[in-house]
């Protein structure tokens, strides 16, 4: 994600925080230190006394920070389990509805995506459960601990056991959907597990949002009027769980319809490349002429250089146009990442291009090793929807 920075690495998988991240960390942290005035209050100080303001915020941020590094054992939770099973992770980012990890490849089999799925509520609650066990045992043994530090370890414990109970919500994607998904599995094919699985999960998303807008029981009291309150946060996570189930409905419906596909069926043999002391001017004759976006970028050898397409040449002016090659616009260029061979699966080509964000693919001829096409992410595209067509 361009959004987010890497802060480090743990078991060699990335880390990541998205830019959304930071509002959910400056509201842990504010409503740590605002909670209304019950036992597990933190500004509570000796005596009953509030703290001062600037203890009582550096209190909440230790919370805030912890949670931080609770959320990020669920995910590495995930992470850790999905690379047991052979699944390569790209990268862990944290963002403003939680944790995300970026997986090669969700595996289809069912036995091993319920325990995927759990891996994560499973850390929460032994964490959740750790930081109760802690505090109840304070308490029963009247240990002499500050109090704050018993009103830290207590919220931690009740926010992990929470953030686990809410991971089980069979709504997919989360994990609960996940492992309804894999439940289905085995009794149906996976792309109608996963249909059912969406739809459950959309059904809750609805159902979410209905209670988010509905008058809160617990009313405010604004300049002596009673007005109703409304929870803006669930509406909101319903919203993302919608949309969410609904792309990741899509792409198992695209996978699929590329199930057996070969990229030899999909890749263009013709309009495919262009030498790199092309003129630009000459270049954009060419697109307007053929009608193509993209081309692949030779040598006057035939050696593969790169990819030139109309977006590069969207950048330059009338003026750029008139006195660059092609060989002053070639897009960066990866060896291994950018050619695939004509006889991989075509569901491979697509994946690839999402994982580098990109929209073109060098093919290459097996035995040889001889530069024979491109295949384009408007090629599969048309051809996933030619074989809906045909069903």
């Amino acid at each position: 994600m361009r959004t987010s920075i890497q802060v480090g690495k743990l078991i060699g998988i990335p880390i990541r925080l998205h830019f959304t991240f930071l509002f959910i960390l400056l509201g842990i942290i504010y409503g740590f230190a605002n909670l209304p005035a019950t036992e597990y209050r933190i500004p509570l100080g000796l005596g009953g006394l509030d703290m001062d303001p600037l203890f009582r915020y550096s209190l909440s941020s230790i919370a805030g920070i912890l949670f931080f590094f609770t959320l990020l054992l669920h995910e590495l939770s995930h992470s850790y389990v999905a690379m047991k099973f052979g699944t390569k992770i790209h990268s862990i980012t944290l963002f403003f509805f939680g944790g995300l990890a970026m997986m090669e490849e969700i595996p289809k089999s069912p036995e091993k995506e319920w325990r995927i799925a759990i891996a994560g509520p499973a850390m929460s609650f032994a964490i959740g459960g750790i930081f109760l066990l802690t505090y109840f045992g304070i308490k029963t043994l009247n240990l002499a601990v500050y109090r704050p530090v018993e009103i830290l370890v207590f919220i931690i414990g009740f926010l992990n056991v929470v953030l686990a109970t809410f991971n089980l919500i069979p709504a997919f994607p989360m994990d609960g959907g996940r492992v309804l998904r894999a439940f289905l599995a085995k009794r149906m094919p996976f792309l109608k597990a996963t249909k059912r699985a969406v739809l459950i999960g959309k059904i809750f998303a609805v159902m979410m949002a209905l209670i988010g807008i509905m008058p809160n029981p617990y009313l405010l009291i604004v300049e002596g009027k009673i007005m109703p309150f409304w929870n803006i946060w669930l509406p909101m996570i319903a919203i993302f769980l919608y949309i969410a189930a609904t792309e990741e409905e899509n792409a198992t419906i695209t996978f699929a319809a590329l199930e057996g596909i070969k990229v030899k069926n999909v890749m263009r043999i013709e309009r495919t490349s262009v030498q790199e002391d092309m003129p630009i001017s000459e270049l954009a004759s060419k697109m307007l002429e053929e009608r193509t976006a993209e081309y692949a970028v030779l040598s006057e050898s035939g050696e593969l250089k790169g990819f030139v397409t109309f977006d590069e040449l969207k950048k330059l002016s009338v003026e750029q146009r008139h006195f660059l090659k092609v060989s002053d616009v070639i897009s960066s260029f990866d060896r291994i990442g950018d050619i695939i061979l004509v006889g991989e699966e075509a569901a491979e080509a697509l994946k690839r291009m999402i994982r580098n964000k990109r929209n073109v693919l060098a093919v290459r001829e097996e035995e040889s090793g001889n530069f024979v096409g491109i295949i384009t992410r408007r090629d599969l595209a048309t051809y996933i929807e030619m074989l809906k067509g045909s069903v």
